[in-house]
């Protein structure tokens, strides 16, 4: 019979950011063995306590006794690697075109994950389909890959406890029941694990469950005995922006004829044609690594690619009269690449004002109507007393909703929406596909693994194999 011991101890357990309270006397204990989720509202402080469990944040008052290493997988651990994360995202499509970066050999994946070599390593690489990959640039993988390579990173340090902040997002449903079925394994043999996840997705193997609302634990327990279910919200009235829609001056928002790309004997994307028409709404789907974000970069981004193809945006050849500022100011746009590397000493004010100049600079001045749009947006979503909070500090649900109404207010015919509900919960994923159906004359490129995150007015796919 196997004896459990306690590996994580709680005792009216707080924290304060900036003299602000987030979390508010906890008191829990985890044993070997167990499987926690922590689950609650965006904003409900699931994050900050992954964080606190981590050692990444002070904890005042209260006590927090941890016996084992934890290994802590999050959104926000990119973007801390990188001195100047805006150089960094635009060099992510530059990178394609050699494996060097400023003069230095690009970060591989091998080096990423400190891949040893040995025979268990390898073992797990395969497993997670990284192997292929170990001698790629790190900048060139795409978001569910880059996702793969965090989670593979924390498992290669071999601990016996593994927090995951929203583990499944990101990633194509097909490698989340595989992830799920070996996340399961490693708990058969001892792994102990504390996952962030929504109510209505906890995998098979949670066999405890926590649940905050507004910073305070409202129920932890087993799971058989959980009752909660979440917050009833209300359904607020759609906001009415001020900022007049930009018109749109084209009949055909996109068009790709025989499109290929490659990155050395790699083929991501192999003779596409694809016509997005205006006011139409499109799901671009497939499989993590299909070249889903190298379609978006070669219609939004700068990637190099798209002057040795026949990429049509708005009518123009790409590189044959107009600028990429030209394309960019007809479209809101949102991804896990940008919300990565994303300033984080910005107010989600200024975040949301960015939008406006197609930038990650604020502008020098802001329309007064602007200002009204934002303050309705973030009222509609709930959460306007976010509006000067730092970036940073936000929940990872809280940031991408910050990015969404960027995306928004600066009233563009067009929209991309790159994956834009990863890490919401249910009630603001479902608040943001009403808002997104009630909007007039837009076309839209909507990203998703998820077909049921898909507003009701996305009525066409376009799928990558």
């Amino acid at each position: 019979m196997s004896t459990q011991t306690d590996l994580i101890a709680l005792k009216n357990f707080s924290v304060s950011r900036s003299g602000k309270v987030i979390l508010s006397e906890l008191t829990v204990t985890i044993r070997s063995g167990e499987c926690w989720a922590i689950t609650g509202p965006t904003g409900s402080g699931k994050t900050t306590l992954l964080q606190a469990l981590a050692g990444q944040l002070p904890v005042v008052p209260g006590t927090l006794i941890r016996r084992q290493f934890a290994a802590f997988v999050s959104f926000k651990e990119e973007s801390q690697q990188f001195s100047y994360s805006g150089h960094f995202y635009q060099q992510r499509y530059h990178a394609t075109m050699s494996d060097s970066h400023g003069g230095k050999p690009a970060l591989t994946l091998r080096d990423y994950l400190r891949f040893s070599g040995s025979v268990e390593d390898t073992a797990l690489v395969q497993r997670l389909g990284l192997e292929p990959l170990l001698d790629s640039a790190f900048i060139k993988l795409s978001n569910g890959q880059t996702r793969k390579a965090r989670i593979g990173r924390a498992l290669l340090q071999h601990t016996e406890l593994l927090l995951l902040d929203n583990p499944f997002v990101g990633l194509d449903a097909a490698f989340r029941q595989d992830l799920s079925h070996w996340l399961g394994d490693l708990i058969h043999h001892g792994l102990t694990l504390v996952v962030a996840a929504e109510p209505d997705q906890l995998p098979p193997f949670i066999t405890h469950v926590l649940a905050l609302e507004k910073g305070r634990m409202v129920e932890a327990g087993p799971k058989q005995n959980s009752v909660w279910t979440g917050v009833i919200p209300t359904n607020p009235s759609f906001p009415t922006l001020e900022t007049p829609a930009k018109p749109a001056d084209f009949s055909e928002a996109f068009r790709l004829t025989d499109v290929s790309v490659r990155y050395g004997d790699r083929v991501i994307l192999d003779s596409i044609n694809w016509a997005v028409k205006v006011n139409e709404r499109w799901a671009l789907m497939g499989r993590n690594g299909a070249g889903k974000s190298v379609l978006l970069s070669l219609l939004y981004g700068d990637h190099p690619q798209a002057y040795a193809n026949d990429v049509r945006v708005f009518e123009h050849r790409r590189g044959k009269g107009e600028s990429i500022w030209d394309v960019k100011r007809r479209i809101g746009f949102v991804s896990p690449e940008l919300h990565l590397y994303f300033p984080q000493h910005l107010t989600v004010a200024q975040v949301a004002f960015t939008g406006l100049t197609d930038t990650l600079t604020v502008p020098a001045r802001v329309p007064a109507n602007a200002e009204t749009d934002l303050h309705s947006l973030l009222s509609y979503f709930g959460i306007v007393q976010l509006i000067d909070r730092a970036f940073g500090t936000l929940s990872v649900g809280e940031q991408r909703l910050a990015l969404l109404v960027r995306a928004l207010l600066k009233n563009a015919p067009v929209l991309i929406l790159d994956e834009p509900f990863q890490a919401m919960d249910a009630h603001r994923i479902q608040l943001a596909r009403q808002l997104l159906d009630s909007l007039p004359n837009k076309t839209i490129l909507f990203v998703t693994h998820d077909r049921g995150e898909l507003p009701d007015s996305v009525d066409q796919i376009f799928e990558l194999t």
